[in-house]
């Protein structure tokens, strides 16, 4: 006869997950306040109240002490938008002339569809998941399956705006769990 575990123990055990995992996503130091790293000083990102909860403006990245996560990305950043200085990334050259466009984000679709055997078949949330995935690898690499990073609010913004949905799913924790 097969044993299934106590329920209470299952609970606790997806807690400590979601907990970890929760601690895994974080960009900014503890002692950040997340409001703070909320504050638009690009100009670009949509206000306050249209926000999530750990929303960032992109220039919080370099006003910031940051985890390794965070520090990743910004170092991508940096790197990669140097030859063009803007106030905000969604306004760089790199960003708005290659990876904010049809045949970027329909390439990465196309990738994407191949490694997966999946097709989405809402061409506007197919784009702007491509896109996210192309902004990720093209500034940090590939993080590996199932990992995941917050993008700037001032990005999504932008990405939303060229591709829209009635709805957006925000930003989601990987489902994945380690076998």
């Amino acid at each position: 006869m097969d044993h299934l575990p106590d329920p209470a123990v299952v609970q606790k055990f997806l807690s400590k997950m979601s907990d970890k995992e929760a601690k895994d996503n974080e960009l900014f130091s503890a002692r950040v306040d997340l409001e703070e790293a909320a504050k638009c000083t690009c100009t670009c990102c949509p206000p306050r109240d249209q926000l999530e909860q750990f929303d960032f403006c992109c220039q919080s990245l370099f006003l910031h002490p940051l985890k390794k996560k965070g520090q990743l990305l910004r170092d991508g950043l940096k790197e990669k938008l140097k030859a063009h200085q803007s106030p905000c990334i969604s306004l760089n050259p790199l960003f708005t002339d290659f990876l904010l466009t049809d045949i970027a984000a329909e390439a990465a679709r196309a990738l994407n569809s191949y490694q997966t055997g999946k097709v989405d078949e809402d061409t506007n949330r197919a784009r702007r998941h491509s896109c996210y995935r192309v902004i990720i690898a093209s500034t940090m690499g590939p993080l590996g399956r199932g990992i995941r990073i917050r993008l700037p609010a001032c990005v999504i913004k932008a990405v939303r705006a060229k591709w829209p949905s009635a709805t957006y799913s925000g930003f989601r924790p990987s489902e994945l769990i380690d076998e």
